[in-house]
């Protein structure tokens, strides 16, 4: 339990290091990430993924929206769906936030990770 707790502890370290001396919040910039990954987001699926009303999803995206960093894509199918992604600047800013730690450490980091993830994987799938 105390490697557990220790790990967490340093996984919230890690992300503090990311974010540090940036005008985004943690949230923002961990939305920045989740939209790099996968390529686009409903706000429902954003809402959910940080357990907040559809509201406040909308809001986080119009402070990026504001910055440039992400767009709306309505579908062509039902103009009710709106898709956020993001722009190249936001592109560009989820580069510089990486570019913050060394790139032989990131590789090292998501390796360890990986592993962490497949061994939980095992245990709580």
């Amino acid at each position: 339990m105390m490697d557990m707790r220790l790990v967490q502890q340093k996984s919230k370290a890690f992300i503090d290091i990311l974010t540090s001396n940036d005008v985004l919040s943690q949230n923002h910039i961990t939305l920045l990430m989740d939209l790099k990954l996968n390529g686009s987001m409903r706000i429902t699926e954003i809402a959910e993924r940080f357990i907040i009303t559809a509201g406040a999803a909308t809001s986080m995206c119009d402070k990026l929206e504001e910055q440039q960093l992400v767009c709306r894509i309505r579908s062509k199918e039902d103009r009710r769906v709106v898709m956020v992604a993001l722009t190249k600047a936001g592109e560009d800013k989820v580069y510089e936030i990486f570019t913050r730690i060394p790139a032989q450490k990131l590789r090292t980091i998501s390796d360890v990770f990986r592993q962490v993830n497949d061994l939980m994987s095992q245990i709580v799938d």
